[in-house]
């Protein structure tokens, strides 16, 4: 057996004498899977687990599938489970083709100015932090908001935009495209 792995073995390592810088170059990539892709997933087991941070990953106690099936008893889990779908697919068909329709009207712009002011203002919202969105987009719909301001000097009346349930998912869309159209 010894003798039928021999040549595959002198293959690799003369394969690793002649090009080892070539794999001293992919050595950062293959760590940085490691690290941030596959050590990660060890923490999959917290579902499965009464977990505790005190206790650990192994010394917490094993719940099996008690956690799912609590979830999917209760009452709210079709409805958590369908606004998270709702959300998804409201997202990706919204904002998926954005980016492209807006990259498909830039390249028809002759005015090579103006196109790049555009590509970098459309750009720079996805360099906000998330916390400063959520605030930005709070001040914007708020009751004395921007919005509301806009609306009462057109002569219309105000839009409880936070609290009426209704407006939830064209605020949520519009603004993930809004952060990321660039």
């Amino acid at each position: 057996m010894t003798a039928m792995n021999a040549p595959g073995r002198n293959r690799f390592r003369t394969a690793v004498k002649r090009c080892w810088i070539l794999y001293l170059m992919i050595l950062p990539v293959i760590v940085y899977y490691i690290i941030f892709h596959y050590l990660p997933m060890f923490g999959i087991v917290i579902a499965f687990q009464d977990y505790r941070p005190a206790r650990g990953f192994l010394n917490s106690r094993w719940l099996g599938l008690k956690n799912f099936s609590s979830f999917f008893n209760s009452e709210y889990a079709w409805q958590n489970t369908r606004n998270t779908l709702s959300i998804s697919l409201l997202s990706l068909a919204f904002g998926f083709p954005a980016p492209i329709l807006l990259a498909l009207l830039l390249n028809e712009v002759k005015c090579r100015a103006f196109q790049k002011s555009v590509q970098t203002i459309t750009y720079m919202p996805h360099f906000i932090s998330l916390v400063v969105i959520c605030a930005m987009i709070r001040d914007f719909f708020s009751t004395n908001g921007l919005f509301n301001t806009l609306i009462t000097s057109a002569g219309l009346s105000r839009v409880d935009f936070l609290i009426e349930p209704g407006w939830f998912y064209p605020i949520y869309v519009l603004s993930g495209i809004w952060q990321n159209i660039g």
